[in-house]
């Protein structure tokens, strides 16, 4: 039941309305930086002219992404039905807002468009029964594909006395539930935005070909967002839920150039309907934050006087008795009665105590942030598939991911990346 369960929180449904205009145009908007360590893929213009090329230029590995770590690990291990059972109950239960479904739908254009059907072919024997283990992928797939929230994850940020530079260090360890195949991890890539719609926001995240929602990301601002799940939850809807992933991209782009971050995320997000629990991480340089670095949403969708978000502000953790940081795992601190026992409340004790002692030492800064993130992977039993430290005050962005699913990522190499270079490398 746990892919059910994951699946059902962040699902994709077809909008109402017009069909989305899916065409590429003259251009391709896209283009894929292969001189470093790891894929660069940049992309500008409208939702659907960026998933397109999305699409276009990673149409051959999506497939074996979609075979190997959907099919033959998650659904054949973890759900309690075949997979067309599946997809046709997550696909029933939620629903896309219109640019979100764009999007997709033009990435799956563009895959249609540019690779050969041989490279768009599935072969496996955990497809639904009447494909007889082989077909193409369809754009119902690529929706599927883009509900998968199966994680854990451990995040910090410190600023003030608790940073060495006194501006905001977010450390984050994005814990994967499991991927043998290593599909997961040989295909992470960083995707660099600059859409013309979403305000006008230029940011980057970390993930993989075909998913294009918020898992952790940062923008061209030094505003970042890190998702977490949030278990032991009875599900509050079961209809119309909004894609989690996406519900955390529309709260990252919400906070381009906005006066006031935290409400301008918190005014994205509450709209769209949840299923599960969220903890959404968000940080940013401290003169946007007006003296503070961070906030955590505590985001359900379930009856409360706060609506479907309730705010954490530094000092709502008694635990974490610094002023100038903020922590999050996976369990409510305000939302719902702290959870005490498990892996959770491990990784959340080791994050408080590691902030704690790095501020009576001065402040922690970049170069010991992955000894923190490596001291709580310790605590977590699945994939740490991949870690980021991002320095506010040196506008860096430092990237581990795993070299293998036995590795953790900030036990693997990493590189660093310098914000205004990075986001240089669009077009000008």
């Amino acid at each position: 039941m746990l892919i059910l369960a994951l699946l059902a929180c962040s699902a994709a449904g077809t909008p109402a309305g017009p069909s989305p205009d899916t065409s590429a145009g003259d251009e391709l908007h896209g283009r894929v930086d292969s001189s470093g360590p790891r894929d660069v893929l940049y992309l500008w213009g409208t939702r659907a002219e960026m998933g397109y090329a999305e699409g276009a230029l990673y149409c051959d590995r999506v497939g074996p992404l979609f075979t190997d770590y959907l099919l033959d690990d998650l659904v054949a291990n973890h759900a309690d039905y075949d997979y067309g059972v599946t997809r046709a109950y997550v696909l029933a239960m939620t629903t896309y807002e219109d640019a979100d479904y764009a999007e997709i739908a033009a990435m799956y254009q563009g895959m249609v468009d540019t690779c050969t059907t041989e490279q768009l072919t599935i072969v496996s024997e955990n497809l639904e029964p009447d494909a007889n283990g082989s077909r193409m992928l369809e754009l119902e797939d690529m929706l599927f594909a883009n509900a998968v929230a199966d994680y854990g994850c451990s995040s910090f940020s410190v600023w003030g006395d608790a940073s060495a530079t006194g501006d905001t260090i977010h450390g984050r360890n994005f814990d994967w539930e499991t991927d043998p195949e290593g599909q997961f991890l040989d295909n992470h890539i960083l995707k660099v935005y600059d859409s013309t719609e979403e305000g006008g926001a230029r940011w980057a995240s970390l993930f993989v070909p075909g998913m294009v929602g918020c898992i952790t990301c940062v923008t061209e601002e030094g505003v970042a967002l890190t998702m977490h799940n949030v278990g032991g939850l009875d599900p509050q809807f079961d209809t119309d839920i909004s894609p989690r992933m996406l519900a955390a991209r529309a709260a990252l782009t919400a906070t381009w150039k906005a006066d006031d971050v935290i409400t301008a995320a918190e005014d994205a997000l509450e709209p769209r309907r949840q299923r599960v629990g969220n903890n959404l991480h968000l940080s940013f340089p401290v003169a946007r934050g007006n003296g503070i670095g961070a906030v955590v949403f505590e985001y359900d969708g379930g009856e409360s006087p706060d609506g479907q978000v309730t705010v954490r502000y530094p000092g709502d953790d008694p635990g974490l008795p610094v002023s100038d940081a903020i922590a999050a795992t996976n369990h409510y601190l305000l939302r719902s009665a702290p959870d005490t026992s498990g892996d959770s409340f491990d990784r959340l004790a080791s994050l408080q105590a590691a902030v704690t002692t790095g501020e009576a030492a001065g402040g922690l800064d970049a170069a010991g942030a992955p000894a923190l993130l490596r001291a709580v992977e310790r605590d977590h039993d699945g994939v740490t598939a991949h870690s980021v430290v991002i320095d506010d005050a040196n506008r860096t962005l430092q990237v581990f991911v795993a070299d293998d699913p036995d590795t953790p990522a900030p036990d693997s190499a990493s590189v660093t990346y310098n914000l205004d270079d990075l986001f240089a490398g669009l077009p000008q």
